[in-house]
C-alpha cells in the first residue's frame, strides 16, 4: 500500500549559510545567502598587526570564522592564500602571514573546532574566476582566466569544455606572483627589489600595488606602503614621470600576458582585475594595451585593438566579487575538487 501524500517525509530543511572573502586587509562576511547585508571586519593578519606571532594569528582567523558559523551551515571561504586545491592546505599568504610558508591545513582545523558546518574553500583568484565565468563566458569560450594585481599577483585559468581549473601535483595553479619578473633590459630602477614573500625580482615585486610604490622610490618619487594615491591624478595630468613609472610596472605584466597566449592558444577571454588595475582605470588598460601592441618577433607579432577588444576585460570595482564567487563556484566550475 503506497504512503499518503499526508504522510511522505518533509523534505529536509535548507542549510544556513556562510560566505567569507578573507584578504590581507579586510574580511568580508555574509550569512543567508545573497542578497543578505555583508559585515566587514579587519582581517587577523600580519598586514594589520606586524607584531603578531603567525600562529597566533591563524588562531584568530579560526576563532572569527568559527564565530561567524550558523549551526550546521554551509560555508564558502575564499581566501588570499596559496593553496592546495587537492588537500585544501594552504601553502602561504605573504599579506596574511607574511614570509612564513610552512603548509597550514586551515580546512582541517576549521572541520575539527566546528564538525556540524560543511567548509568549503578556495584560494580568492579562484572565487574571482568563478564569478568571472559566470558574467562574462560566452558561447564558444574555450578557456578563461582571471588575472588580479593588488597587493598581490596571481592568474587563474578554468577548461569550460571540463568545467575545471587544472592544477599541478601540489595542487597550485597561476602563482605567477612570485616567478622572476620578466624585463627587458638593465634597469637600476627596478632591479634589486624585495617581494612581501621574502624574494627579490619578482613579478610582485615591480608590478603589485606595493611594487609600484618601490618603484616609485627609486625614481625619487612620492611612496607609502601600497598604490601612490598621486597616481592617477598625475597620470591624467600626463606627467612624464608618472608615465614612466606606469611603463616601467607594467612592461612585465604585458610580457606575461605575450607568454601566456604563446603557450596557451586557446585562452579566449581573460579578466584583468584587483586594486591596481581597479585604481589606475583606463590608464592602466591603456598603457598595457600599448605595450601589447609593439611587435617584439614573429612569435609576438604585436595585438592590435579589436584583437584585444575580443579577449581582455579591465574589470572595475565591484564588478568581479570573490564572495559572490565563492557560493556560485560549486555549480559553475565542480571541477575544483574542494
Amino acid at each position: 500500500m503506497n504512503a499518503s501524500p499526508s504522510s511522505a517525509p518533509a523534505p529536509p530543511a535548507p542549510r544556513a549559510t556562510l560566505a567569507a572573502d578573507i584578504g590581507g586587509t579586510w574580511t568580508r562576511l555574509r550569512t543567508g545567502g545573497p542578497g543578505a547585508p555583508v559585515e566587514r571586519l579587519r582581517s587577523p593578519s600580519r598586514l594589520n598587526h606586524p607584531g603578531r606571532p603567525v600562529a597566533e594569528l591563524r588562531a584568530d582567523m579560526v576563532d572569527m570564522l568559527c564565530a561567524a558559523a550558523p549551526e550546521n551551515a554551509e560555508a564558502a571561504l575564499s581566501f588570499g592564500a596559496a593553496i592546495d586545491h587537492l588537500t585544501g592546505t594552504v601553502h602561504g599568504s605573504a599579506p596574511l602571514w607574511g614570509a612564513e610558508a610552512e603548509p597550514y591545513d586551515l580546512g582541517a582545523e576549521l572541520r575539527r573546532r566546528r564538525p556540524d558546518v560543511a567548509w568549503s574553500l578556495v584560494n580568492d583568484v579562484t572565487a574571482a574566476l568563478a564569478d568571472f565565468v559566470v558574467e562574462h563566458a560566452r558561447h564558444g569560450t574555450r578557456r578563461i582566466g582571471y588575472l588580479t594585481i593588488s597587493s598581490g599577483i596571481a592568474l587563474r585559468v578554468a577548461d569550460l569544455d571540463g568545467r575545471r581549473i587544472p592544477v599541478d601535483d601540489r595542487g597550485l595553479q597561476g602563482e605567477i606572483g612570485h616567478l622572476p619578473a620578466m624585463v627587458t633590459g638593465a634597469v637600476p630602477e627596478r632591479s634589486g627589489l624585495p617581494c612581501e614573500c621574502g624574494g627579490v625580482d619578482h613579478l610582485a615585486s615591480v608590478a603589485s600595488g606595493p611594487g609600484i610604490a618601490r618603484v616609485a622610490a627609486r625614481l625619487g618619487l612620492d611612496a607609502g606602503p601600497g598604490l601612490p594615491v598621486w597616481l592617477p591624478a598625475a597620470l591624467t595630468d600626463g606627467d612624464p614621470a608618472a608615465r614612466r613609472l606606469l611603463a616601467l610596472c607594467v612592461e612585465p605584466v604585458a610580457n606575461m600576458l605575450r607568454t601566456l597566449w604563446c603557450l596557451d592558444p586557446h585562452l579566449d577571454l581573460l579578466g584583468l582585475g584587483g586594486g591596481v588595475v581597479e585604481g589606475l582605470g583606463t590608464h592602466y588598460a591603456d598603457e598595457l594595451r600599448r605595450q601589447l601592441a609593439v611587435p617584439t618577433s614573429y612569435a609576438d607579432p604585436g595585438r592590435d585593438g579589436a584583437w584585444l577588444a575580443e579577449r581582455l576585460v579591465f574589470c572595475g570595482p565591484g564588478a568581479v566579487d570573490p564572495l559572490q564567487g565563492a557560493e556560485r563556484i560549486g555549480r559553475w566550475l565542480p571541477g575544483i575538487v574542494r
